[in-house]
Formats: structure tokens, C-alpha cells, sequence
């Protein structure tokens, strides 16, 4: 493997570093603790079914996104916090741990790229060494959540997109850069890199992996 500057070592989040989908838990935790209301739970199931059945559409308007309007920067972040210390640390599979460490030592870079909100994600990021983050973010008007996002969700070919753009504007090539995820989603994205890594992938993508002869990783 090439080492120091030659490209970037790039992950989604769900279910590739992760056990469980983050913004999930976030959203489980923040109705515990009477900051969302508990009927979201009805949106997040139509979510995962949705998502499962390869039929989710996102945009700037996605249902769940409304209800952090009005919330406070300060107080979403330390939602965050308190998610990834109860759950999401013990989500992180350990040979993403392993992974991520062995190429760090490699002298790579290691970015995720991930549909989740910035701040669901930051903690993790924090504790596995992450060089760079690209995520969703939400929009704040001092400090106040207005219930939209900046741009575009980071999703199929805008997370492709963004990465792109980070790449170029740092130049830096993609055919230097592997990507890492489990979903058929991130296709566009995993097309385009010169190393494309399919991580505990769901049915389609080991589809498509073994049939391009792309890696496929199992982790646990």
C-alpha cells in the first residue's frame, strides 16, 4: 500500500465502522431525554424500512430533520457526546479499530465520509483518530438549529460529489484513495476511487463486488 501523502484511506460510517446506524442512536437517546418527541420513533422505523428496501429519497426537507428546529448547537452536541459514550463506542466493530490503527501506522489518512449529521459523528471521529470528517450539516442561525441542512445530504452521488471536491481542492487524486462501506448506495462513490473496499456489505453491493473483484471485508 502506498503510504504518506498519495491518497486517502476513506470510510462510511453505518454499519461499516459501526454496528448500529448513529443518527438512530442519537435520535433514540434525545427521545429519552424529552428533547425530541417520541412519536419520531414512527418516522425512523418508515426511515430504516425505507433505506433497507433501497427506496429512501433524501433531500433538505427529510422528515426527521425539522424537529431539531429550534434546538441549541451546545445541547446537540452534548447529546452527541452522551450517544457515543452509551452506545456508539461499544457499536464500533473492533477490526475497524484494528483497520483503522494499521493504517495509520501505514502512514495513511484516514477521512470518513457519512450521510450522519456532523455532530452525531464528531465524538467517534475523536476517538478513533480520524484525520477529516465529511457529513451532513445542519444549518444554525446563532447558534439555534433552523431544522435544515447546509447544501445537500451527503447521499449517493453527493457524498461522491463532496469527496471529489475535497480531493481536488487538496490535489489529490481518487485513483490514489480507497473507499470503505457497506451499501449499494455509496456505488457512485466507490466507483470512482482507485480502491474500492465493500465492508460487511449488504446483498447487492457483495453482489457487484465479486463480480468487479473488488475486496470484500467481513468484520465483527
Amino acid at each position: 500500500m502506498a503510504g504518506g501523502d498519495a491518497g486517502i484511506e476513506i470510510f462510511d460510517v453505518d454499519h461499516t465502522l459501526t454496528r448500529r446506524s448513529s443518527g438512530s442512536r442519537f435520535v433514540a437517546l434525545a427521545m429519552q431525554r424529552g428533547v425530541l418527541p417520541r412519536r419520531l420513533v414512527f418516522a425512523i422505523a418508515w426511515f430504516s424500512m425505507t433505506y433497507h428496501l433501497g427506496i429512501i429519497r433524501l433531500n433538505a426537507r427529510e422528515d426527521v430533520i425539522p424537529y431539531l428546529r429550534g434546538l441549541r448547537r451546545e445541547t446537540l452536541e452534548a447529546l452527541a457526546r452522551e450517544t457515543f459514550a452509551r452506545w456508539l463506542k461499544a457499536d464500533i466493530f473492533p477490526g475497524a479499530l484494528a483497520l483503522v490503527k494499521r493504517l495509520h501506522d501505514e502512514g495513511r489518512r484516514v477521512m470518513i465520509a457519512t450521510s450522519s449529521i456532523d455532530f452525531i459523528v464528531a465524538p467517534l471521529a475523536a476517538y478513533m483518530g480520524i484525520d477529516r470528517v465529511l457529513a451532513t450539516s445542519l444549518e444554525f442561525q446563532d447558534g439555534v438549529s433552523t431544522g435544515r441542512i447546509v447544501g445537500a445530504p451527503m447521499f449517493r452521488g453527493e457524498k461522491k460529489n463532496a469527496v471529489l471536491a475535497y480531493l481536488a481542492e487538496h490535489g489529490l487524486s481518487a485513483a490514489d484513495c480507497s473507499f470503505y462501506s457497506d451499501s449499494a448506495y455509496d456505488l457512485p462513490l466507490l466507483e470512482s476511487v482507485g480502491r474500492p473496499v465493500a465492508v460487511n456489505p449488504d446483498s447487492r453491493l457483495r453482489r457487484v463486488a465479486r463480480a468487479r473483484g473488488w475486496q470484500v471485508i467481513d468484520l465483527a
